[in-house]
């Protein structure tokens, strides 16, 4: 058992690989009640190539993980949740682009909900008519969110963005996609990313880190598992220009959004440098489009800007995205006032320091947060990071990179989408 314990956070974890290859990790919160235990495997719905250690590339369905986040939930014995919920414990799940996470919370013993966890994580039961009948229930859920304005928006501005990369799929497949996967291929996945292995399970908990080191193992040693396969997800060569400048399409809605996104190429090789960099366009950017602006009154009063207005940036491997949305039916005056605002935005020593020591309290506080802390290192594992480090990146930030990560902004390369009524 290997205990990690940082000083600044007052923070000790404990670390230990059981005899299956699962690491775990225990985020010892000592006089805690409650208990959060997720696993999670470092495949989403932006894997759609995945390679072996031979150099064998196997393609992989969209909506894939997506598909078996929901068949894992399924059991001879009966529903899972119900299950969970007999034994005084919260369960659920969730497929992001690049993780697929499954948690329970409790307040009670941790024992039988944390042997459940494992249980059904590890076993993947499915027949040729389950797969069908799936299909159709994710397929309605695939329509329900394409007419939800703010889900469709966002999707539609990753499709105009992205020319290859997988960004420009929905997490959950397209219909089409949806339709063609199959049982055996749903199985392929599972054998290629749901060894223990590839896998990580992450407890934050007042209980003894021992006594979850036990559990884990006890539970895993009944269990057989082949061997286990080496996969890497293969890197897409996403061109420098966006896909489509501008799309828009139409929904029944009462107010009508657009979002300007800016296509960033940057060529950042570590993590480390990629999040210093979106760090610091992060904080240029809420130093110009929010409060701490004069002018962002201003902005409001005269209609400009919506409440709904704001901005995402997200640099990661072979992509980045400046995003700015807004309620508004005049996309054009929208995208030139960012143009403008863009060229000239600046950030005081004064506001860089003011807003460092906001985001580092975030930091802070979200360690009270059980899930949120155990999801941050999940995260971080998974991008070769440590965690504690990637907590405290923002203190870092100086005005020379702000003043450089200006260079990746190309206010040429962009596209607009727009919901029209």
């Amino acid at each position: 058992m290997n205990k990690i314990t940082n000083q600044r956070f007052n923070e000790t974890f404990y670390e230990q690989t059981v005899g299956s290859g699962l690491r775990v990790v225990v985020m010892h919160k000592p006089g805690y009640i409650g208990s959060s235990a997720l696993i999670a495997t470092p495949f989403g719905g932006m894997h759609t190539k995945l390679k072996d250690n031979e150099g064998n590339i196997v393609d992989i369905v969209p909506g894939s993980a997506h598909f078996l986040e929901h068949k894992l939930f399924e059991s001879e014995e009966g529903d899972i949740m119900t299950a969970f919920t007999e034994v005084g414990a919260s369960v659920n799940a969730f497929t992001s682009y690049e993780e697929t996470v499954y948690y329970f919370s409790t307040s009670n013993d941790i024992e039988k909900p944390l042997n459940m966890l494992l249980d059904f994580v590890s076993d993947l039961k499915i027949s040729e008519q389950s797969v069908e009948k799936e299909k159709g229930i994710i397929i309605q859920e695939l329509r329900m969110y394409a007419q939800m304005p703010d889900s469709r928006l966002v999707n539609e501005t990753y499709r105009s963005l992205f020319v290859e990369h997988p960004f420009s799929n929905d997490i959950g497949g397209s219909e089409e996609s949806v339709t063609s996967i199959t049982k055996e291929h749903l199985e392929l996945c599972y054998r290629l990313n749901y060894h223990p292995q590839r896998m990580l399970l992450v407890v934050a908990t007042g209980e003894e880190p021992e006594r979850i080191f036990d559990l884990a193992e006890k539970n895993h040693s009944t269990k057989s598992f082949d061997h286990a396969p080496l996969v890497e997800s293969v890197k897409v060569n996403e061109p420098n220009h966006v896909f489509r400048e501008k799309f828009d399409f139409i929904l029944d809605v009462q107010s009508l959004k657009s979002t300007v996104t800016f296509k960033l190429n940057h060529h950042y090789l570590s993590e480390r440098e990629r999040k210093n960099a979106e760090w610091s366009l992060r904080l240029l950017m809420e130093a110009t489009f929010s409060t701490l602006n004069p002018a962002y009154q201003r902005w409001m009063d005269d209609g400009v800007i919506s409440d709904f207005f704001g901005f995402e940036v997200d640099l990661g491997e072979g992509y980045g995205l400046l995003m700015f949305y807004n309620e508004t039916d005049d996309s054009e005056t929208f995208e030139k006032f960012l143009e403008v605002e863009i060229s000239k935005c600046t950030i005081s020593a004064v506001t860089l320091e003011q807003l460092k020591r906001r985001y580092l309290g975030q930091a802070f506080r979200s360690l009270n947060d059980l899930e949120d802390m155990a999801i941050s290192f999940i995260r971080a594992t998974f991008a070769k990071a440590d965690f504690f480090d990637s907590l405290t990146w923002v203190e870092d930030i100086t005005l020379l990179d702000i003043e450089n990560v200006r260079n990746i902004i190309d206010l040429n390369n962009k596209c607009v989408v727009s919901i029209k009524k």
